[in-house]
C-alpha cells in the first residue's frame, strides 16, 4: 500500500476514534462547546503538521492528548493577554480608541511578544519590558538590576532577535 494512502487512513481512523474524547476533554476545561470544537480541531491541525511518523505513534490517545494540553495552554495564555489588553483599553480616553481591524493587529502583535518573552531568560524579558514599556534607558536598567550596561546590550539583543526570529516565521 502507498505510504500516503496508509498514512491518511491511519489519521481518519485515528480522527474518528479519539475526536469525541477530545471535544469531551476540552468541555471539560473550558464549558464552552464552541471554543472546544475549535480547539479540539487545533490538536488534529498540529498533529498534521507534526514531524512524527504517524505510524510509529503506538498510543494516539496519550500523543493526541500530550498536544491537548499545549492547545489549551495557549488557549489560556491567549485568554490572559486578551484580559490585560482589555484592561488597559478600557482605560484609555474613547477618542484614541483604535479601529476593529487594527485592534485585532494589536491583539496578534501583544500574543506573539508575550509567546517570545517566555521563551528567553526571563532577566532577557525584564530588560526588555523596562526598555520598552518603561522607556528606561540602559544605564537605568543597569542600575535597578545590578548588571552591566554590556550584560543590558547583550539581554536587548537576545530579545530583538527572538522578535524577529518570530516575525520571520
Amino acid at each position: 500500500m502507498d505510504a500516503q494512502l496508509e498514512k491518511k487512513l491511519w489519521f481518519n481512523d485515528v480522527y474518528q476514534t479519539h475526536q469525541s474524547i477530545l471535544l469531551s476533554w476540552f468541555k471539560h476545561k473550558l464549558q464552552h462547546h464552541h471554543q472546544s470544537e475549535d480547539l479540539s480541531q487545533e490538536v488534529f491541525y498540529r498533529a498534521l503538521k507534526s514531524q512524527y511518523s504517524f505510524l510509529d505513534i503506538k498510543e494516539p490517545q496519550a500523543w493526541l492528548m500530550g498536544i491537548a494540553k499545549h492547545v489549551i495552554i495557549d488557549h489560556w495564555r491567549h485568554q490572559h493577554v486578551e484580559r490585560l489588553y482589555l484592561e488597559a483599553l478600557s482605560q484609555m480616553p474613547e477618542q484614541y480608541a483604535p479601529s476593529a481591524e487594527h485592534e485585532v493587529c494589536i491583539r496578534e502583535t501583544l500574543y506573539q511578544v508575550q509567546l517570545v518573552l517566555e521563551r528567553i531568560p526571563t532577566r532577557a524579558a525584564q530588560v526588555f519590558l523596562m526598555s520598552q514599556l518603561d522607556g528606561r534607558n540602559y544605564r537605568s536598567i543597569a542600575e535597578n538590576l545590578q548588571i552591566s550596561e554590556a550584560t543590558v546590550k547583550r539581554d536587548m539583543k537576545l530579545a530583538f532577535l527572538a522578535c524577529i526570529r518570530v516575525y520571520h516565521q
